[in-house]
């Protein structure tokens, strides 16, 4: 394995386990998350945010500034600490939360079209993807708790993809590598032995 692609798979190992440790709880706490809704939300957008910084600033200092999901980061980090002091009604919440996930959707799609045929794993992801976008327009359109619900029961699956999918791409480009060094050494053995 490079160098390089270790600190890759150690990073994106630790945020699968937080992350399905994180989608445990939000299963476990679903109801009690439908009633502080908008907390969760907000509290959601910060961990987001820094996360994808954090990623950003660890493995592309060069081009950190140039990064734009560095600028929505900060402005997703700005908009979900206005939430804690805005006093929005439940409707404004689910709205606010829809449109969100349609713009982290809209911009994780980029990413998995180009990818999409590498591997198995990336048209999960994209269903996932359509799925939050079905749904979101669902909880604009409808508002309510049980749209809400819904919503929560995405995020699960969403938590546990984000980091999966990633890892999963590491460890294919690995093998591959791995498996194309395996039939260069057998040609040149085969190579080697007809010649003498």
């Amino acid at each position: 394995m490079e160098e390089s692609r270790k600190p890759h798979i150690i990073y994106h190992s630790i945020k699968l386990g937080v992350y399905t440790i994180l989608a445990i709880l939000v299963g476990i706490f679903r109801l009690e998350i439908v009633e502080y809704l908008k907390f969760f939300i907000a509290s959601l957008m910060i961990f987001y945010a820094c996360e994808e910084i954090l990623f950003d600033f660890m493995f592309s200092r060069k081009n950190f500034l140039h990064k734009i999901k560095v600028y929505l980061g900060i402005g997703e980090i700005i908009i979900s600490v206005s939430l804690f002091f805005i006093d929005l009604s439940y409707i404004g919440v689910c709205v606010t939360w829809a449109i969100w996930s349609i713009l982290r959707e809209a911009l994780e799609l980029e990413e998995i079209i180009a990818e999409l045929k590498a591997w198995f794993p990336r048209i999960l992801s994209l269903i996932e993807t359509l799925t939050v976008f079905v749904f979101s327009v669902m909880l604009i359109a409808e508002p309510t708790e049980h749209h809400a619900l819904i919503h929560i029961y995405l995020l699960i699956v969403e938590l546990v993809l984000n980091p999966l999918t990633p890892l999963l791409d590491e460890i294919i480009r690995k093998y591959k590598k791995k498996t194309f060094k395996n039939w260069l050494f057998f040609k040149l053995f085969i190579y080697v032995f007809q010649k003498y």
